[in-house]
Protein backbone atom coordinates (compact mmCIF):
# COMPACT_ATOMS: atom_id res chain seq x y z
CA UNK A 1 0.00 0.00 0.00
CA UNK A 2 2.90 2.51 0.90
CA UNK A 3 4.56 1.50 -2.27
CA UNK A 4 1.38 2.48 -4.10
CA UNK A 5 1.13 5.65 -2.47
CA UNK A 6 4.19 6.56 -3.04
CA UNK A 7 3.95 5.89 -6.85
CA UNK A 8 1.03 8.00 -7.11
CA UNK A 9 2.48 10.61 -5.12
CA UNK A 10 5.44 10.93 -7.51
CA UNK A 11 3.43 11.13 -10.57
CA UNK A 12 1.46 14.22 -8.84
CA UNK A 13 4.51 15.57 -8.34
CA UNK A 14 6.06 15.07 -12.16
CA UNK A 15 2.38 16.34 -13.94
CA UNK A 16 2.25 19.41 -11.77
CA UNK A 17 6.00 19.94 -12.58
CA UNK A 18 5.65 19.49 -16.29
CA UNK A 19 2.42 21.71 -15.87
CA UNK A 20 4.10 24.88 -14.09
CA UNK A 21 6.88 24.22 -16.74
CA UNK A 22 4.84 24.81 -19.47
CA UNK A 23 3.36 27.97 -17.64
CA UNK A 24 6.32 29.83 -16.99
CA UNK A 25 8.60 28.72 -20.55
CA UNK A 26 5.84 29.57 -22.61
CA UNK A 27 5.40 32.92 -21.07
CA UNK A 28 8.77 34.49 -21.47
CA UNK A 29 9.99 32.14 -24.17
CA UNK A 30 12.82 35.31 -24.73
CA UNK A 31 14.82 33.97 -21.84
CA UNK A 32 16.83 30.90 -22.00
CA UNK A 33 16.05 28.46 -19.38
CA UNK A 34 17.78 25.26 -17.70
CA UNK A 35 17.57 23.17 -15.08
CA UNK A 36 18.09 25.11 -11.67
CA UNK A 37 20.32 21.86 -10.25
CA UNK A 38 24.06 21.01 -11.15
CA UNK A 39 24.34 20.12 -15.11
CA UNK A 40 23.50 16.34 -15.01
CA UNK A 41 21.81 15.81 -11.68
CA UNK A 42 18.08 15.28 -11.29
CA UNK A 43 15.74 18.51 -11.10
CA UNK A 44 12.56 19.32 -10.38
CA UNK A 45 13.24 23.15 -11.06
CA UNK A 46 13.54 25.48 -13.81
CA UNK A 47 15.54 28.82 -14.03
CA UNK A 48 15.19 31.53 -16.83
CA UNK A 49 17.74 34.39 -17.42
CA UNK A 50 18.96 36.79 -19.54
CA UNK A 51 22.21 36.19 -20.68
CA UNK A 52 22.93 40.14 -21.17
CA UNK A 53 22.57 40.11 -17.09
CA UNK A 54 23.44 36.49 -15.35
CA UNK A 55 26.51 34.29 -15.67
CA UNK A 56 25.52 30.54 -15.22
CA UNK A 57 27.89 28.95 -12.16
CA UNK A 58 25.56 25.71 -11.40
CA UNK A 59 28.18 24.28 -9.18
CA UNK A 60 27.19 22.66 -5.02
CA UNK A 61 28.85 25.81 -2.56
CA UNK A 62 30.60 23.15 -0.90
CA UNK A 63 32.77 23.12 -4.48
CA UNK A 64 32.95 26.77 -4.74
CA UNK A 65 36.08 28.87 -3.46
CA UNK A 66 36.70 29.27 0.09
CA UNK A 67 36.78 33.28 -0.35
CA UNK A 68 33.15 32.88 -1.83
CA UNK A 69 30.01 34.65 -0.49
CA UNK A 70 28.08 31.16 -1.21
CA UNK A 71 30.57 28.99 -0.23
CA UNK A 72 29.53 26.37 2.39
CA UNK A 73 32.04 23.47 3.51
CA UNK A 74 29.13 21.65 5.22
CA UNK A 75 25.96 22.35 2.51
CA UNK A 76 23.56 19.92 4.45
CA UNK A 77 21.28 21.02 2.48
CA UNK A 78 22.58 20.58 -0.88
CA UNK A 79 22.36 24.02 -2.07
CA UNK A 80 23.60 25.30 -5.87
CA UNK A 81 25.26 28.15 -6.89
CA UNK A 82 23.04 28.64 -9.85
CA UNK A 83 25.03 32.18 -11.39
CA UNK A 84 25.39 35.44 -11.08
CA UNK A 85 22.97 38.15 -11.91
CA UNK A 86 24.64 41.84 -12.38
CA UNK A 87 23.23 44.85 -14.42
CA UNK A 88 24.34 47.68 -15.51
CA UNK A 89 23.51 50.15 -13.01
CA UNK A 90 24.47 47.45 -9.86
CA UNK A 91 28.61 48.20 -8.09
CA UNK A 92 28.22 44.15 -7.24
CA UNK A 93 26.45 41.25 -8.54
CA UNK A 94 24.04 39.15 -6.38
CA UNK A 95 23.76 35.15 -6.10
CA UNK A 96 20.84 32.92 -7.08
CA UNK A 97 20.97 29.57 -5.50
CA UNK A 98 19.56 26.65 -5.87
CA UNK A 99 18.18 23.59 -3.33
CA UNK A 100 16.46 20.46 -4.23
CA UNK A 101 15.35 19.76 -0.09
CA UNK A 102 15.36 17.29 2.21
CA UNK A 103 12.25 15.69 0.39
CA UNK A 104 11.38 17.02 -2.73
CA UNK A 105 10.46 20.91 -1.49
CA UNK A 106 12.80 23.30 -4.23
CA UNK A 107 13.84 26.40 -3.41
CA UNK A 108 15.41 29.42 -4.53
CA UNK A 109 17.30 31.94 -1.97
CA UNK A 110 18.77 35.25 -3.75
CA UNK A 111 22.02 36.65 -1.86
CA UNK A 112 23.72 39.69 -2.22
CA UNK A 113 27.51 40.04 -1.36
CA UNK A 114 27.47 40.46 2.44
CA UNK A 115 25.61 37.33 2.38
CA UNK A 116 22.53 38.90 3.24
CA UNK A 117 19.35 37.07 2.14
CA UNK A 118 17.16 39.12 -0.03
CA UNK A 119 14.38 37.01 -1.37
CA UNK A 120 14.04 33.04 0.37
CA UNK A 121 11.18 31.00 -1.16
CA UNK A 122 9.87 27.16 -2.15
CA UNK A 123 9.44 27.28 -5.86
CA UNK A 124 9.53 25.07 -8.98
CA UNK A 125 10.51 27.86 -11.10
CA UNK A 126 12.13 31.19 -11.22
CA UNK A 127 13.09 33.65 -13.47
CA UNK A 128 14.63 37.38 -13.75
CA UNK A 129 15.12 39.53 -16.48
CA UNK A 130 17.35 42.03 -17.16
CA UNK A 131 15.43 44.75 -15.95
CA UNK A 132 15.59 42.88 -12.51
CA UNK A 133 11.89 41.69 -12.40
CA UNK A 134 11.74 38.34 -11.06
CA UNK A 135 9.17 35.79 -11.46
CA UNK A 136 8.91 32.79 -9.50
CA UNK A 137 5.94 29.76 -9.71
CA UNK A 138 5.12 27.13 -7.70
CA UNK A 139 2.96 23.97 -5.97
CA UNK A 140 4.88 23.24 -3.55
CA UNK A 141 4.18 23.34 -0.03
CA UNK A 142 1.04 24.95 -1.46
CA UNK A 143 -2.43 25.14 -2.32
CA UNK A 144 -2.04 25.99 -6.33
CA UNK A 145 0.60 26.40 -8.54
CA UNK A 146 1.25 30.11 -7.18
CA UNK A 147 2.65 32.43 -9.45
CA UNK A 148 4.07 35.43 -7.91
CA UNK A 149 6.56 38.80 -9.15
CA UNK A 150 9.39 40.28 -7.62
CA UNK A 151 11.30 43.57 -8.27
CA UNK A 152 15.22 44.37 -7.36
CA UNK A 153 15.99 47.33 -6.68
CA UNK A 154 18.54 48.91 -4.72
CA UNK A 155 19.84 46.25 -2.23
CA UNK A 156 15.85 45.14 -1.99
CA UNK A 157 13.91 42.18 -3.49
CA UNK A 158 9.96 43.87 -3.24
CA UNK A 159 7.16 41.49 -4.23
CA UNK A 160 4.33 43.17 -6.21
CA UNK A 161 1.16 43.02 -4.35
CA UNK A 162 -2.05 40.94 -6.15
CA UNK A 163 -5.78 41.04 -5.22
CA UNK A 164 -5.73 37.52 -5.78
CA UNK A 165 -3.54 34.26 -6.90
CA UNK A 166 -4.82 32.89 -10.25
CA UNK A 167 -5.80 29.12 -10.08
CA UNK A 168 -6.55 28.25 -13.30
CA UNK A 169 -7.82 24.43 -12.23
CA UNK A 170 -10.22 23.10 -14.67
CA UNK A 171 -11.56 19.41 -13.87
CA UNK A 172 -14.62 17.57 -12.64
CA UNK A 173 -15.43 17.56 -9.06
CA UNK A 174 -14.57 14.22 -6.51
CA UNK A 175 -16.97 15.77 -3.95
CA UNK A 176 -20.44 17.99 -4.39
CA UNK A 177 -19.68 21.12 -3.26
CA UNK A 178 -21.64 24.63 -2.99
CA UNK A 179 -20.69 28.11 -3.60
CA UNK A 180 -21.69 31.02 -2.15
CA UNK A 181 -22.11 34.89 -3.06
CA UNK A 182 -19.40 35.88 -0.72
CA UNK A 183 -16.37 34.15 1.05
CA UNK A 184 -17.30 33.77 4.34
CA UNK A 185 -20.97 34.03 3.95
CA UNK A 186 -24.18 35.02 1.96
CA UNK A 187 -26.51 33.19 -0.49
CA UNK A 188 -25.78 29.83 -2.12
CA UNK A 189 -25.55 30.50 -5.86
CA UNK A 190 -25.37 26.76 -7.00
CA UNK A 191 -25.22 23.03 -5.41
CA UNK A 192 -22.99 21.29 -7.75
CA UNK A 193 -22.79 17.35 -7.70
CA UNK A 194 -20.24 14.83 -8.52
CA UNK A 195 -18.54 14.48 -11.72
CA UNK A 196 -19.69 17.98 -12.87
CA UNK A 197 -16.93 20.30 -14.49
CA UNK A 198 -15.81 23.45 -13.09
CA UNK A 199 -13.24 25.90 -12.86
CA UNK A 200 -10.91 27.27 -10.31
CA UNK A 201 -10.07 30.77 -10.99
CA UNK A 202 -8.75 32.39 -8.31
CA UNK A 203 -7.35 32.18 -4.57
CA UNK A 204 -7.38 34.67 -1.88
CA UNK A 205 -4.23 36.02 -1.62
CA UNK A 206 -2.05 34.91 1.79
CA UNK A 207 1.66 35.56 2.48
CA UNK A 208 4.17 32.69 1.55
CA UNK A 209 4.12 30.26 3.91
CA UNK A 210 1.65 31.68 6.25
CA UNK A 211 0.42 30.07 9.08
CA UNK A 212 -3.09 29.47 7.84
CA UNK A 213 -3.73 27.78 4.38
CA UNK A 214 -6.27 29.51 1.77
CA UNK A 215 -9.78 28.03 2.04
CA UNK A 216 -11.27 30.00 0.12
CA UNK A 217 -11.97 29.76 -4.14
CA UNK A 218 -13.81 32.00 -6.67
CA UNK A 219 -15.55 28.73 -9.03
CA UNK A 220 -17.22 29.24 -12.30
CA UNK A 221 -19.39 26.70 -13.04
CA UNK A 222 -20.10 24.92 -16.72
CA UNK A 223 -23.14 27.44 -17.66
CA UNK A 224 -20.84 30.51 -16.57
CA UNK A 225 -22.06 31.56 -12.86
CA UNK A 226 -19.52 32.17 -10.52
CA UNK A 227 -19.28 31.69 -6.45
CA UNK A 228 -16.75 31.06 -3.81
CA UNK A 229 -16.24 27.38 -2.93
CA UNK A 230 -15.00 27.11 1.00
CA UNK A 231 -12.93 24.00 1.57
CA UNK A 232 -13.18 22.05 5.14
CA UNK A 233 -9.51 20.82 6.56
CA UNK A 234 -10.51 17.21 4.86
CA UNK A 235 -10.34 18.86 1.91
CA UNK A 236 -6.93 20.21 1.98
CA UNK A 237 -4.74 17.60 1.21
CA UNK A 238 -3.92 16.80 -2.76
CA UNK A 239 -4.74 13.18 -2.99
CA UNK A 240 -8.58 13.76 -1.02
CA UNK A 241 -8.74 16.98 -3.20
CA UNK A 242 -12.45 18.53 -4.36
CA UNK A 243 -11.13 18.74 -7.34
CA UNK A 244 -7.87 17.30 -9.22
CA UNK A 245 -4.55 20.28 -8.73
CA UNK A 246 -6.24 21.62 -5.97
CA UNK A 247 -4.61 20.82 -2.43
CA UNK A 248 -1.84 21.24 0.24
CA UNK A 249 1.03 19.69 -1.96
CA UNK A 250 3.76 19.08 0.67
CA UNK A 251 4.58 16.63 4.03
Amino acid sequence: MKRIILTVALSTLAALALWAQETAEKAFTQLTWIDANVEGEYSQARFGYDKSTFTVVRKRCETLPTDHPCYDAENTTDYVLVGTYQNASMTSPIYILYTPGMSADPAFRIVEESGRTLLDELADELCIHASGIIYMAGHTNKMINERRKYTYTAGHVTETPQPYLYAGIKGKLRKPVTLYSDRTRGVVVANLPVGYEVEVLLSENTEPLAEELPKHYLVRTAFGLVGWLRLTDEDMYYLNPVVQGLGYMGD
